[in-house]
């Protein structure tokens, strides 16, 4: 594509998203819905992810795909650490990740690390791909919306059965900021090293894909601190599509005030009206994440409507595997976003904890489908 090509492109994009912003999304949310834009353009265009990083880094040994990640945290960590101090003084309200680690947690981590690699995507993932939409983007949303929804009306249940859990563990709880902030960075440089040596004995070490996705990690930092600057919480995935579930099975005749999660709170006023949908600002962010991938596939030139060519066992694995991270992920509060990104700068122990169960399905759903001599070539 010419370079004036992209220009106009990019200057079509961009006015298109800042009228969308500020028109028809409402006004206070017009700056979320332009953040949301920015993670779906980085996620496009930078080649940045979650589920594909930790496919390799478990099935080949190759960690290139892990360390943006890292990088990501390192950057966000110090970041959120500022915003916490500034709070106050900023007049900001802050709602960090605090979440128990109890079996239900750790099982949705577990359920959500095998959906990513039977549907080769995780939630962000997943709503990068309209980039490329085609009949996996349109199974595995399906499915993820689904199980959301699903859990939703299961998580009381999963509550009133009394299973041992510890109470959130929050290292601002009991230590200064600055403290905690090394002992994060700590736990990243940890998983660096252990990433370097596991890679190093594999058979593809320095595989690599260029910066782009350590830019890309760095553009992330920026909107995901945006996000918790604007909304004052954590950049979610899996809410907004749970939102949008419950709307659309209210629409179909179910009623809120027979499920328990959604008749307690404010969450009635949630549902309470269709326009409420463009006021949450999950929903505005999973809606701008999706028009910014969408709109990097046509300025890249890789937009495409694929026709429904998928054999029936991938498009039930696309469907199973989004159904398991909506499920699993609610679970787990949230996915690799609000589960482990959101847990980790909100400094809490459950963003680790979630990343090991998530990595522990991923490790067993791989080599289900991988014969053993494959999974560890050389081994």
């Amino acid at each position: 594509m010419s370079r004036p090509v992209v220009g106009r492109s990019l200057v079509l994009f961009v006015g298109l998203a800042l009228t969308i912003g500020f028109t028809v999304i409402e006004p206070p949310n017009g700056l979320v819905w332009l953040l949301g834009c920015g993670i779906g353009v980085v996620l496009v265009h930078h080649r940045f992810g979650f589920s594909s990083a930790y496919r390799r880094l478990l099935q080949d040994r190759d960690a290139a795909g892990f360390y943006p990640q890292l990088l990501l945290l390192a950057v966000l960590l110090p970041a959120s650490a500022a915003a916490i101090a500034f709070a106050a003084p900023l007049g900001l309200t802050l709602k960090l990740s605090r979440t128990s680690i109890s079996l239900p947690f750790l099982l949705g981590a577990f359920l959500f690390g095998i959906g990513m690699q039977m549907a080769r995507g995780c939630g962000c993932g997943t709503l990068a791909s309209a980039s490329r939409p085609g009949p996996g983007f349109l199974l595995t949303l399906a499915g993820l919306m689904g199980g959301v929804f699903l859990g939703s009306l299961h998580r009381p249940a999963w509550a009133s059965l009394g299973l041992p859990a510890l109470p959130p563990l929050v290292w601002l709880d009991v230590m200064p900021l600055l403290v905690a902030l090394l002992i994060q960075w700590l736990v990243v440089a940890a998983l660096l090293v252990a990433a370097w040596r596991w890679s190093g004995l594999g058979p593809n070490p320095g595989t690599t894909d260029g910066r782009r996705p350590y830019v890309g990690a760095l553009w992330l930092a920026v909107f995901a601190l945006g996000l918790l600057l604007v909304t004052g919480e954590p950049w979610k995935v899996l809410w907004g599509l749970g939102i949008a579930a419950a709307h659309l099975a209210q629409a179909l005749g179910w009623d809120p005030q027979t499920a328990p999660f959604w008749a307690a709170g404010s969450r009635p006023l949630v549902l309470s009206s269709p326009l409420e949908l463009l006021r949450q600002d999950a929903v505005v962010v999973d809606l701008g994440l999706i028009f910014g991938a969408a709109s990097t596939g046509l300025w890249q030139g890789d937009f495409s409507w694929e026709p429904f060519t998928m054999s029936w066992p991938s498009a039930l694995a696309r469907a199973a595997g989004g159904l398991l991270m909506g499920y699993g992920g609610f679970l787990a509060s949230g996915c690799n976003v609000n589960g482990f990104l959101g847990g980790v700068i909100s400094f809490g122990l459950h963003g680790w904890a979630w990343l090991g169960a998530a990595l522990a399905g991923s490790f067993l759903a791989l080599r289900w489908r991988n014969p053993p001599r494959k999974f560890f070539p050389g081994g």
